[in-house]
């Protein structure tokens, strides 16, 4: 694991480069990067992705990793509602309310989760708790409430976290958010595989960002409202109840019934139909949504991704096309030969229709076309090193991130100073984890021994 005494990106590329070399691999093979969004790695002038395509003298293409843009998709589109972000205001105080020693012995529901802004996967989880145990959450809070001996300061915050919950704009946000939420998990957990490469990746996004596209229809909304409409979604302890009317009774104007109004009518937002309302926010979040999709994955349409769908079985017209190809074998350096792509084409066609799909998969895909035809393909080398790099070029850096949490286990209130070399062995440990996981079975004999081989206090073996 290696350290460095500097954070800038000129000391960063160059403990890159030096990894690599002291690791025999060289750097002609370096074919693309994935780093975070953050300037520091993929500044355009002075980021490590910019010095170190300079230092290398060649382009390297600078992929963002797409477990982070998908964060930033939640993260920016959900607050792109007032609604929404005070809905997540209400979950934050819920945590820090429940956490209380005197609450949270009441309290029979699941755990809330804490909402980070590193992490869009606390927003789910959160939401997945509220919805669950949302009678459990009142239960508590009514009790809470009408126990004086709480203190006044604690019965005061429960009275308006209840108030805040049950109205009826509270549990529809919650599904709302939960149903579009939902539909990022497979895809992100999915992103955090070592195998995963890029192709596979732009096809779940895709897949995710169609499934979003499906939400924006008028029988969605209705079953979304009817879900949430009292008393269903009542509990015994208090029901839901809607906001009360204004001393002064305004209507809407009648040539503007029926439609979702994203602009002021010159009257208040309370005085506005709740249904209507909902209705805007309801479009309004899903097309914030669809819209931060579009803006970060839709460059994705780009030579390399163009290369990489040509060597995807389902491009019916380009599969296999030297042309489209090409910009992906330049990464290595590599000249396209045109026959063998011909020949491969041919090949390939005939033998994927005569040969049945790997069941593990349902249908054939860059990976196991490799596998299968690996010997075939070897006749063709270009075919076979273009294969080989479409499933080299990575998508995300969140494998190797998730190592970084380990770190909360380390750190506590009580302990928070630690050596750089020793925490950067600890976060190679967690990395190494299917090698440390041997320590515990066929190495712990050996590493016991090696461990008591000088004298200690406490014999350990």
């Amino acid at each position: 694991m290696a350290t460095s005494e500097k954070g800038d990106a000129e000391a960063l590329t160059g403990v890159i480069i030096d990894e690599l070399t002291s690791a025999g691999l060289s750097t002609d093979k370096i074919l693309s990067q994935v780093y975070d969004g953050a300037s520091l790695m993929s500044g355009r002038h002075g980021g490590v992705q910019k010095l170190l395509q300079n230092k290398l003298d060649r382009n390297i293409s600078y992929i963002h990793c797409f477990n982070h843009q998908l964060h930033l998709v939640v993260i920016h589109a959900m607050s792109s509602e007032a609604a929404v972000e005070d809905f997540f205001g209400v979950c934050n105080m819920l945590y820090n309310f429940i956490r209380k020693p005197t609450v949270a012995i009441l309290y029979k529901g699941d755990t809330l989760k804490r909402l980070l802004d590193q992490r869009w996967t606390g927003h789910l989880a959160t939401v997945k708790v509220v919805v669950k145990s949302f009678h459990d959450i009142s239960t508590l809070l009514t009790e809470v409430e009408n126990t004086r001996g709480l203190g006044a300061e604690v019965r005061v915050e429960a009275t308006g976290l209840l108030r805040a919950i049950t109205q009826r704009s509270f549990l529809l946000i919650a599904h709302l958010v939960m149903k579009l939420l939902s539909l990022f998990e497979p895809p992100n957990r999915l992103l955090q595989a070592e195998d995963m490469d890029l192709f596979t990746a732009v096809t779940l996004v895709k897949s995710a960002s169609d499934c979003v596209k499906t939400l924006r229809t008028e029988n969605e909304f209705s079953a979304l409202w009817d879900l949430c409409a009292p008393p269903a979604s009542a509990t015994k302890a208090v029901s839901v109840t809607d906001p009360g009317p204004s001393k002064r009774r305004r209507t809407i104007n009648k040539n503007l019934r029926g439609f979702a109004v994203e602009e002021t009518v010159g009257q208040p937002q309370s005085d506005i139909d709740e249904k209507t309302e909902f209705m805007r926010l309801f479009y309004s979040v899903i097309d914030a949504v669809q819209g931060e999709m579009n803006a970060r994955f839709g460059e994705r349409s780009s030579e390399l991704i163009g290369a990489l769908a040509a060597l995807n079985p389902e491009a019916e017209d380009n599969f296999l096309d030297p042309s489209k190809v090409t910009p992906l074998l330049v990464l290595a350096g590599t000249d396209v030969v045109e026959s063998e792509y011909t020949v491969a084409r041919e090949f390939l066609v005939k033998k994927m229709t005569d040969t049945p799909v790997p069941p593990e998969d349902g249908k054939w895909t860059i990976a196991n076309i490799l596998s299968t035809f690996n010997c075939a393909l070897q006749a063709m080398p270009t075919v076979l090193t273009a294969y080989t790099l479409a499933l080299t070029l990575g998508a995300s850096t969140a494998m190797c991130e998730n190592s970084f949490s380990t770190l909360k286990s380390v750190f506590s209130e009580h302990r928070r100073s630690m050596l750089h070399k020793r925490k950067a062995q600890l976060i190679q440990l967690a990395f190494e984890k299917d090698l440390t996981h041997k320590f515990k079975s066929e190495w712990k004999d050996t590493l016991m021994r090696r461990f008591c081989s000088e004298k200690r206090r406490l014999p350990l073996y």
